[in-house]
């Protein structure tokens, strides 16, 4: 079976430290609901933006993504890649989740400026090989 796979970032309307509650809350319902769909994935959180991959059936991924695009919690949502996975590289993750805001800050910017017309084609592949490496922290 393929596994779809989409890459998306966002710009947070957290109000933070205040809202700070609200990124766990998001985590928590994505593992139960990620469950149900067969969908898993990882997301990346820092004080303008989030990043997340979601890996699943098609219809999943664009089930949730109807959900996440309405979700007020964040604005500007764009697509910055998808593509057909033979396996999952999320595949024990119902929803992995990093925070470091130095560090994934540092990766976050390239996919906003492809995303703008003027970044790197390789920055998605580092965005998810950082959320990879967070991921295996999570065991």
């Amino acid at each position: 079976m393929a596994i779809y796979s989409l890459l998306y970032v966002s710009k947070s309307c957290l109000r933070l430290p205040q809202e700070e509650g609200r990124v766990a809350d998001i985590v928590a319902v994505s593992r139960r609901r990620n469950v149900a769909l067969e969908v898993t994935g990882a997301l990346m959180f820092v004080e303008t933006h989030f990043a997340q991959v979601l890996e699943g059936p098609g219809a999943a991924v664009m089930t949730l993504m109807e959900s996440i695009r309405a979700d007020p919690r964040h604005t500007d949502l764009t697509v910055i890649d998808t593509e057909t996975l033979v396996r999952r590289r999320f595949a024990r993750w119902t929803m992995a989740y990093a925070g470091p805001r130095t560090l994934v800050e540092a990766q976050i910017a390239p996919v906003l400026a492809l995303a703008a017309g003027n970044g790197s084609p390789f920055a998605p592949e580092d965005l998810i090989a950082l959320m990879l490496q967070f991921a295996s922290f999570e065991d």
